[in-house]
């Protein structure tokens, strides 16, 4: 489960507060109700990068607001949620929060370090597993498809 929460920036011309989302980090579905992500902090500094949301892709499941059911995470959607009032800015970007003190790392949520989020690595033991794989799959599709040519 993401934890995106508002975070209100500044007071446009007319008074009004502008904000933008900020996905907190992870939290695991069966720790959500210790509430152990809940901060009594209303100032702060946040750290993060800038980006669009979660991919949509024709795989991906619709969220169900009006249930509380979600499957991604949109910043144009969740605008309209949280109702801030600079609609047009706020739905087209959030804030992902990044932790950048890799010895005093936070518990819940879980954010990704700044080594986590411009490193992405397969090792080549999980590699090779992946190769085995495919390889067995490719050898089994040709010896059953071979079985039915000689049976038929």
């Amino acid at each position: 489960m993401d934890v995106v929460t508002p975070f209100y920036t500044h007071l446009d011309a007319e008074g009004r507060e502008q904000g933008i989302l900020v996905n907190r980090g992870w939290v695991p579905h069966d720790l959500k109700d210790l509430k152990m992500h809940y901060t009594t902090n209303s100032i702060g500094t946040i750290n993060g990068v800038l980006y669009r949301g979660d991919a949509k892709t024709k795989y991906s499941k619709l969220n169900s607001p009006t249930i509380g059911h979600w499957e991604s995470v949109h910043p144009e959607e969740l605008s309209l949620l949280a109702q801030l009032p600079n609609q047009q800015e706020s739905s087209q970007m959030m804030l992902h929060m990044i932790d950048l003190e890799e010895e005093r790392r936070q518990l819940l949520p879980t954010v990704p370090s700044k080594k986590e989020l411009t490193s992405f690595v397969i090792n080549p033991e999980r590699h090779a597993a992946y190769e085995m794989l495919w390889r067995g799959l490719a050898f089994t599709g040709v010896l059953a498809n071979t079985a039915l040519w000689i049976y038929f």
